[in-house]
């Protein structure tokens, strides 16, 4: 793995050659200020409680529709290029072809996604030292902490799933909708699933509940970081890469 951090900083450079990373960057800026926005118009009513689920981490970040939408769109366009731009172009024989493995350009194209995923959310925490010093709401850092440990974990779960459909195909857009629709199995779909099943009174319920993201990041909001969820992200995770890794040798050896 040693050609790892050569081959990041190389894919954390093709980022910014074009406008794409520089529009994401500013959409959840904006998001994150407007969520702030909200959030401070919230915290300033004297009738509302701040706590159980009102909590004002939680309402920030799951709480939010924007947060949310913004998430299914910036992953598709951050991971579509990684590989099937590479295999577009050609250049991804050519840098098979120097002593560099399949796993560590996966690797090293997953890290980079990481990384923007990262930069995506630092817009939503860096306004909390200012509600929590200038705003004198001292509210309790356990949750920003159990949040930040949950988001990264899920960031790099979505990303592994970017990343394999990228490798998939040489068509960007093909590898964006397949991304955008299993994030969005992810995220909207479980749960529209877990309220009929609630509804219903279905056994399978709580089965729904687990798996459904956004409950996930609930929970993570509220400071219980449970380490079920962080273990299926990690598994997921593992798991895309390694077929990612195959994909590529696989047409490596065609």
């Amino acid at each position: 793995m040693r050609h790892v951090p050569t081959l990041l900083r190389r894919e954390l450079s093709a980022y910014f050659l074009g406008p794409m990373a520089f529009l994401i960057l500013l959409a959840f800026q904006v998001i994150a200020w407007l969520n702030f926005w909200d959030l401070v118009d919230a915290l300033s009513r004297p009738q509302q409680s701040v706590s159980g689920r009102f909590d004002p981490l939680n309402t920030y970040i799951s709480g939010s529709i924007h947060f949310w939408f913004a998430l299914l769109f910036a992953i598709p366009a951050l991971t579509m290029r990684l590989i099937a731009e590479e295999r577009r172009s050609g250049t991804i024989e050519p840098l098979l072809t120097v002593p560099v493995t399949e796993t560590e350009v996966v690797v090293s194209k997953w890290l980079a996604g990481v990384v923007m995923y990262l930069v995506l959310l630092l817009p939503f925490f860096v306004y909390l030292p200012f509600l929590y010093y200038q705003g004198r709401f001292h509210f309790d850092t356990g949750p920003v902490a159990s949040l930040a440990i949950g988001l990264t974990t899920l960031g790099m779960m979505f990303v592994s799933i970017g990343v394999f459909f990228s490798a998939l195909t040489k068509n960007q857009i093909i590898a964006a909708i397949w991304t955008f629709l299993v994030l969005f199995l992810a995220v909207l779909l479980m749960l529209l699933l877990h309220v009929y099943a609630v509804s219903q009174q279905a056994a399978w319920a709580e089965a729904l509940r687990f798996v459904a993201v956004y409950y996930q990041v609930q929970e993570f909001g509220l400071g219980k970081l449970d380490l079920r969820y962080l273990t299926l992200h990690l598994s997921v995770t593992a798991f895309m890469l390694y077929l990612t890794v195959k994909t590529l040798q696989t047409r490596r050896a065609a």
